[in-house]
């Protein structure tokens, strides 16, 4: 367990009371940098008995470093507690000890849950916002739930993700469901990402080819409109008139 992280995690959110959701968050970070996290969201299994059927497929050696990292995790919470914390959950395993303090502080914890979620909920993307702007402060919300405690399946954080989206990813949503894609957070952020930069190509390019067509069209009526004008300008009848031409062999006198 690194000194640093655990040092200051004591000094600086050390657990009173009134600052649980704090603690928790700091907490996990802790556990997080250590690669033992895990034990706050998973409880440890009961052996079972060798002569049940669920022994020959039980690990052994995963139940064991469960135990010890649990024991690791135990050590660091009741190490950043008061005295009186500590002698409450001294025998609390780390699974059961955030459960327990979440039930003593619970009203504050509540509030943060509920402004948290409220703000959640009422994302939305409206058209020409940035994608992945949105995403990462959805993603931030989502992580904030987890540091007090309470998770979000990951597919109903993907189902709300897409749900906030406006009409202009409706390809991207129906794709995703159809193919039945599976995606982390991140991964779906940068897929999100790649789908709003190539469309965008494709307007750049439509807008273009929209104007060239126009262009082409107003050159095409402004040289209907310069023909009509030069007939405009002929005489009646045929165009000019043509001299005549004097008959063959014919003989003209002039008289004196």
């Amino acid at each position: 367990m690194s000194n640093l992280s655990l040092k200051c995690l004591i000094e600086t959110n050390k657990l009173t009371g009134s600052n649980f959701t704090d603690w928790l968050r700091c907490l996990r970070l802790v556990l997080r940098l250590e690669k033992i996290e895990y034990v706050l969201d998973n409880p440890i299994t009961v052996i079972p008995d060798k002569q049940s059927a669920e022994y020959p497929s039980f690990d052994e050696a995963a139940h064991k470093k469960h135990v010890d990292d649990a024991t690791s995790a135990q050590c660091v919470m009741l190490s950043s507690m008061t005295t009186e914390l500590q002698r409450q959950h001294e025998h609390m395993f780390p699974y059961d000890m955030p459960k327990h303090l979440k039930s003593l502080y619970a009203s504050e914890a509540q509030t943060m849950e509920y402004e948290i979620l409220r703000d959640l909920f009422k994302c939305k993307l409206h058209d020409g916002g940035q994608v992945s702007d949105h995403v990462l402060k959805m993603i931030e919300l989502i992580e904030r739930l987890a540091s007090i405690g309470t998770m979000i399946p990951a597919t109903v954080s993907i189902n709300l993700i897409l749900q906030s989206l406006p009409a202009s990813f409706e390809n991207f949503i129906v794709n995703f469901n159809m193919n039945g894609t599976k995606a982390s957070l991140p991964e779906l952020h940068n897929m999100l990402k790649t789908y709003e930069s190539s469309t965008s190509k494709g307007k750049s390019v439509l807008m273009v080819s929209s104007t060239a067509t126009s262009s082409k069209r107003k050159y095409k009526q402004k040289k209907k409109q310069k023909k009509a004008f030069d007939a405009s300008l002929k005489p009646k009848g045929g165009g000019a008139q043509k001299k005549p031409k004097l008959p063959k062999d014919e003989c003209l006198y002039i008289l004196s």
